[in-house]
């Protein structure tokens, strides 16, 4: 046999990331037997909130997973996530229907070849598109339906997939890690801390700036490196081709038909953006307006009933292996929550918080809830669990309840990033088809950097005495 074949065959690849989640639930499941049992009594506020008591966690009885709890809780967890799962498949299958029609990438490729050496600039222009909906909180978890998208600009632009998962990805939760105004975690977290809701808005919009300047510099670096150079991709597309044909054979015609698919498609997606500011739309509202724009973008393309119904089901099929991951990496919080050993680790780690100064715990804070983001990656059902307990723990350290909002919310948020148990992540890696050891590599060193700005941020916040 060749030697250098068996070198490959011994070589380690990097399993499904299907496989690193079923891993985690099984590594998670035998916790339940290791970690004892715990909670802390909750108590309800004038205002009907149900809240932590701090000072009162006691163990309770060892739950430990069974083998039965273990398979129900894959049911458990498509079931809770059923309406962003379906979310997810609805509104990319309106997208294949209106990437279909070729009206998009005929209008990328026209803008970039018109653009020549500058077309760089559209990176940090949509980047800072999908921060601004990342900080509002308009578009958080749907950013998997705009995987496809990103995909075509990096394949028109002779990018890879690991660029494709970064301009859209990364842009939408640069702004939504360190939103300063997010109602999914600022909001709820202040609520909870009993300050007056979007209090400290000045300094967290310092950070949201600084956050996503950094990011586009990151991206942006990355580009232009494999731009040159080949190479130096992480995903080089002669070993990881783009299969979408998203830029395939198009003509460079762009007609009246194609200005029209693109005022619908665009112009449902404002109008989203818009009932989200102003009324308060959901996630329903999109895949309505989805709903109605591209499938009239198709027959202004020129498809017919039964081919916008194909096309729509190809476009949902794409989606399915992001979707239920969704619900399949939210089985490890499941496992936690019904052991009740959430509470336990949450009084582990923060016991030594009290013996710090000021300025250190606060950065430990920040950290200790960067590490519970991977049992719980949900922001709202951190805040719930963690904020309770920071509250007092800041009163008790002499340290604004403000810094403690801050601790949680980028501990909550940067993490969101490289964790496998962020379903949300998981699933656009999956449209994107980029492996997670790949994205990691790539990521790491940025959600390094986002750390240290977070142990910053939190420092400093706590030296002026942010209030």
């Amino acid at each position: 046999m060749d030697k250098n074949n068996l070198n490959d065959k011994r070589k380690f690849k990097m399993p499904d990331t299907y496989v690193i989640v079923a891993i985690l639930i099984i590594a998670v499941a035998i916790l339940t037997y290791i970690i004892p049992a715990g909670v802390y009594d909750t108590i309800t506020t004038e205002s009907g909130q149900t809240m932590v008591d701090p000072t009162t966690y006691h163990r309770v009885d060892q739950n430990p997973t069974t083998i039965k709890g273990l398979l129900f809780a894959f049911y458990d967890g498509l079931k809770n996530n059923a309406s962003m799962i379906f979310f997810v498949m609805l509104v990319g299958a309106y997208f294949e229907i209106a990437l279909q029609t070729t009206a998009i990438q005929r209008a990328l490729r026209i803008l970039i070849g018109k653009m020549k050496d500058k077309a760089f600039i559209m990176i940090p222009i949509v980047m800072i598109f999908f921060a601004i909906l990342g900080a509002t909180g308009v578009l958080i978890n749907a950013v998997v339906a705009f995987i496809p998208l990103g995909l075509a600009v990096a394949e028109i632009m002779g990018l890879d997939r690991v660029a494709a998962m970064a301009f859209l990805y990364l842009g939408t939760y640069a702004g939504f890690n360190s939103s300063f105004m997010s109602a999914s975690s600022v909001q709820i977290a202040q609520q909870m801390a009993e300050l007056p809701i979007l209090s400290g808005m000045g300094f967290r919009v310092v950070i949201t700036c600084i956050i996503v300047l950094v990011t586009i510099i990151y991206v942006m670096r990355y580009c232009l490196k494999i731009y040159k150079d080949k190479t130096k991709s992480i995903m080089p597309v002669s070993e990881y081709p783009f299969d979408e044909n998203m830029s395939s054979e198009v003509h460079d015609k762009f007609t009246a038909r194609d200005i029209i698919i693109l005022l619908l498609v665009f112009g449902g997606l404002a109008v989203y953006v818009v009932g989200c500011i102003k009324f308060k739309w959901g996630y329903d509202y999109m895949a309505a307006i989805m709903l109605i724009t591209c499938v009239i973008a198709g027959f202004v393309g020129g498809m017919g009933p039964s081919q916008v119904a194909k096309t729509f089901i190809e476009g949902a099929k794409k989606m399915v292996y992001a979707g239920l991951l969704i619900g399949f990496a939210s089985c490890i919080s499941i496992l936690l929550s019904q052991a009740q050993i959430i509470h336990t680790i949450i009084y582990a780690v923060t016991i030594p918080l009290v013996m710090l100064p000021k300025a250190l715990a606060a950065v430990f804070m920040f950290i200790v809830n960067l590490i519970f983001n991977f049992f719980v990656s949900s922001a709202s059902g951190q805040a719930a669990i963690v904020m309770p307990i920071m509250t007092p723990m800041a009163d008790i350290l002499g340290i604004s309840r403000q810094v403690a909002v801050l601790a949680y919310q980028y501990g909550d948020g940067f993490s969101n990033c490289v964790i496998p148990t962020s379903g949300v992540l998981m699933a656009a890696l999956g449209v994107a088809k980029v492996p997670f050891d790949k994205w990691l590599k790539f990521m790491f060193p940025l959600f390094l950097i986002w750390t240290v700005i977070g142990c910053i941020a939190v420092a400093v916040a706590t030296m002026i005495g942010l209030q």
